[in-house]
């Protein structure tokens, strides 16, 4: 099993593909410009003229790469570091067709495998299931 390689995988009955990843780590979220903050006051139409084209590439780029790029680079130890001296476990299953759906459960060292297996064996059978001794913090 490798660090970015899922802990488990299973098919529900409706044909739903799911990828179980278990780690001590949560990883700070990317978060962008949305794009709907850039504008002219709140005016409908923006007149860009052809000299303001390099400047909106820019800040684009500085907005939407650079900037949370920096941002990831600066939270991941800090992450890394209180998942290290954590005792709690995040075991989140992926199914990304056809749409992306993430479901997040939290256990502990002492349940993570008897856990899994439970959510393994529900997602099998096509239900969300609530392991004792695990916590369901729902969809994302």
């Amino acid at each position: 099993m490798g660090l970015f390689r899922p802990a488990a995988t299973v098919t529900s009955p409706s044909g739903d593909y799911w990828e179980l990843y278990v780690s001590k780590t949560a990883l700070p979220a990317w978060t962008g410009n949305d794009g709907d903050d850039i504008g002219m006051g709140g005016l409908e139409t923006t007149d860009a003229g052809f000299f303001e084209l390099p400047f909106m590439l820019l800040a684009f780029v500085w907005a939407n790469i650079i900037v949370p790029l920096a941002r990831v680079v600066v939270l991941l130890p800090l992450a890394v570091v209180r998942g290290r001296r954590s005792h709690a476990v995040r075991i989140e299953a992926v199914k990304t067709f056809p749409q992306r759906e993430v479901l997040l459960w939290t256990t502990t060292d002492a349940h993570r495998q008897r856990v899994l297996e439970e959510i393994v064996g529900g997602l099998g059978q096509g239900k969300v299931v609530q392991p004792a001794g695990a916590v369901y913090s729902g969809a994302e």
